[in-house]
């Protein structure tokens, strides 16, 4: 990767980076408060399942395609990629979730690299990253790798505040992920935008119950 977009990727991976995915715990807080993730392995174990079975067949995919079809500027198919994410994800906290961090992403991108493809309104995040990728001049790879690693650095910062995990333990579970992270954008590279098909029965009644919880520290 040249320096230039490896800064950019940096940027937009960058947990200072104003998307709100620090508000999101992708069920963690419920499995943390019903006792079924209460170390850094059982937190690594769930950062793998999200990555092998949740992004690997959604989210990525549609990254992947999103940022195939805005570069040849087929923004009609762009839109269309995203009302199938839209569809996949079946909980309304996820769906508000990749809709507020899909509108800042677009935000703060128009901002920071105005570029004719931030001229669509898609509502997910991943889509709003696959545009963002291209404003900032990285690939579609390197697009994806660098929100498979925002989602991993996000849900390791959500489990120093839920768990009694520490700095060190949590840069050490988030540095083992990266093989998973590299193997997920590998199996999303063989999925088609219209087949989606994400399946983790566990993390998606975690986080429908998540929506119910009297006491929430996050969105999601």
């Amino acid at each position: 990767m040249k320096a230039t977009p490896l800064l950019a990727a940096l940027q937009l991976g960058d947990s200072a980076f104003p998307s709100g995915a620090f508000t999101q715990s992708y069920g963690l807080e419920t499995l943390v408060a019903e006792r079924a993730v209460s170390n850094a392995a059982d937190l690594e174990a769930m950062l793998a399942a999200h990555m092998r079975h949740r992004l690997a067949k959604a989210d990525l995919p549609a990254l992947l395609a999103a940022h195939r079809a805005a570069t040849g500027m087929d923004m009609d198919l762009v839109l269309r990629i995203d009302a199938a994410l839209t569809a996949i994800k079946m909980t309304r906290e996820e769906r508000q979730a990749s809709h507020r961090m899909g509108a800042r992403l677009m935000t703060e991108a128009r901002r920071l690299a105005p570029h004719s493809v931030l001229e669509s309104k898609p509502q997910n995040a991943a889509v709003a990253f696959a545009l963002a990728g291209i404003a900032m001049s990285l690939s579609a790879r390197e697009s994806a790798l660098t929100y498979a690693y925002s989602f991993a650095s996000s849900l390791v910062s959500a489990s120093m505040r839920l768990l009694r995990i520490g700095h060190g333990e949590a840069q050490a579970v988030l540095r083992r992920s990266h093989p998973s992270i590299e193997l997920a954008v590998d199996d999303a590279e063989t999925i088609p935008w219209d087949a989606l098909c994400p399946y983790a029965p566990r993390l998606e009644m975690a986080a429908a119950r998540h929506e119910r919880s009297p006491a929430r520290l996050f969105a999601s």
